[in-house]
């Protein structure tokens, strides 16, 4: 054993090293390196010159020269290894990192202007698929395995159209049909820029690569130049977040992304698990099928004059209460907040014969000693912001659900939680399942948690105020039998509150 390795051991043994797993351990564990460094670096005995005691240079010490070069990591389950040099992990690696991954999952935050939109992502990187879900309920499938082709499923005509995977992929990149594969083709040919940085109370490598992506347009305008930023955890070298610039000739930003990705065990196993109707018409467009142009530019089917009439939509009826806020309007200084509409709702439209079908159904909820008021009257009609008119459940996460008796396509819920004054409710999330239990097939529609402080993941809705509309969450056709809606308290106090619930939608055929 050399002095070097001597000195380390030494070192380490001074650390009192608690193997016993603790989430705490790894930050006592790197104060407790971090001191045994700074011992280390203490001048030696009779180190000294005629102007006083002379320190070593810190990167002259054996001890220090040996730690620089390693890396210690903690593990799961408490236990630490040291690793000698290795530098920062290059494309290639992070790219390989990310692909061993069952699934990966991005929520998708798109700044354009003043509008905001949200999409996630599924990617399959064992079987080649990617599964987009946009905000306006469009869902897209890319297959880009052996036989390489998309569904576009359209909410407007209610089909889906099947095409080749022909031109440029995902952000114009060639042969890219998921973030990871961009990654790699916009940093393969081209400098990559790298630096430590911190994301969200969490130590990353960033790495960022700027190309022109002449040819592309968006929302009329030409796009120049794309900057991609992508944030990788430096010890599983996984990518967590990426931050993407559609850029104008001028340098002005036309399009800013922010995403959020995860890696969870499962994902969808089709468009079908993402709201489309399994009714919808398919069209494959590689066989003479007609399309038309989309603002997205994409695919989408024409009706035929004998389906227009399935395809029809119309304006949902839903009336409102009285506009009643009591006292002054409040800066709620809420995170992720929508801003206030200038004029009422846009009318929500959904296929001819869809109603209030909760209207008078059971509901039970997660307090089993409400503070005030009785369940039923969460689906009596009445929405009015009446003093004893509404239900107050207990503080904490809490959650009502409402049994429709049956299965319904449903295309919308409203939920009105209070309105006599402009509240914020936090952790709201919105699902439907055909389990009473919500334990299989349970889809969400609406999460605005953005902490996971429910569990349910990070959500990619916004918070909003409430007021005499209600929120109109829309579920895209989901079918279910039973509705639950969470909420956590809200900006005045702990309490859950819950006026009325609607649940628009027809029966399954």
């Amino acid at each position: 054993m050399n002095d070097d390795e001597r000195s380390f051991r030494e070192a380490a043994d001074r650390l009192s090293i608690d193997v016993r797993p603790n989430p705490m351990h790894k930050a006592r564990l790197r104060r407790q390196m971090l001191a045994a460094f700074e011992q280390a670096a203490e001048p030696l005995p009779g180190a000294a010159d005629r102007s006083g005691p002379r320190r070593i240079p810190l990167l002259r010490r054996p001890l220090v020269r040996l730690a620089a070069a390693a890396v210690i990591l903690v593990g799961a389950f408490g236990t630490w290894r040291v690793l000698g040099p290795g530098g920062p992990a290059t494309v290639s690696q992070i790219c390989q990192a990310t692909r061993k991954m069952p699934w990966l999952h991005a929520v998708a935050t798109e700044y354009a202007d003043d509008d905001v939109r949200t999409q996630q992502h599924w990617v399959d990187f064992s079987d080649k698929q990617t599964y987009v879900l946009r905000g306006d309920g469009t869902v897209l499938n890319w297959d880009y395995g052996a036989d390489g082709k998309k569904f576009t499923y359209s909410p407007r005509v209610r089909a889906v159209a099947v095409s080749d995977l022909s031109g440029p992929g995902m952000f114009g990149t060639p042969s890219a049909h998921n973030l990871v594969d961009a990654f790699e083709v916009l940093a393969g040919d081209g400098a990559v820029r790298q630096w430590d940085e911190q994301h969200e109370g969490e130590s990353v490598r960033s790495y960022e690569v700027e190309k022109a992506r002449p040819g592309i347009s968006l929302g009329g305008k030409d796009v120049a130049g794309l900057r991609m930023k992508v944030m990788v955890d430096p010890e599983t070298r996984r990518i967590v977040a990426a931050e993407i610039e559609h850029q104008a000739a001028t340098g002005v930003t036309l399009l800013r992304e922010e995403w959020v990705i995860s890696y969870p065990q499962s994902g969808p196993e089709s468009l079908y698990d993402l709201g489309v109707p399994r009714s919808a018409r398919v069209v494959d467009l590689r066989r003479g099928g007609q399309y038309i142009g989309t603002p997205g530019n994409e695919p989408m089917p024409v009706p035929t004059p004998e389906d227009s009439g399935s395809s029809r939509l119309v304006p949902l009826m839903i009336d409102l209460p009285r506009a009643v806020f009591v006292g002054t309007p409040q800066n709620h200084r809420v995170p992720r907040l929508a801003k206030p509409r200038s004029g009422p709702r846009p009318p929500f439209l959904a296929p001819p014969g869809t109603m209030n079908v909760a209207l008078g159904k059971p509901v039970t909820c997660s307090d089993a000693d409400p503070v005030m008021g009785r369940l039923e009257m969460i689906t009596d009609g009445d929405k009015e912001a009446a003093d004893g008119s509404f239900v107050e459940l207990g503080p904490g996460l809490q959650h009502v659900t409402i049994d429709l008796k049956r299965r319904y396509e449903i295309f919308a819920v409203v939920v009105w939680h209070y309105h006599q004054q402009p509240r914020v409710y936090f952790d709201v999330v919105v699902q439907v399942s055909d389990d009473p239990r919500f334990r299989t097939r349970v889809r969400t529609a609406f999460n605005n948690d953005i902490d996971d402080s429910a569990s349910f993941g990070r959500g990619s809705d916004l918070h909003y105020t409430e007021t005499n509309e209600g929120r109109l969450i829309h579920t895209k056709g989901v079918g279910g039998r039973y509705v639950r809606l969470f909420s956590n308290g809200n900006t005045s106090d702990d309490l859950n509150h819950y006026i009325e619930v609607e649940v628009y939608g027809r029966p399954v055929q």
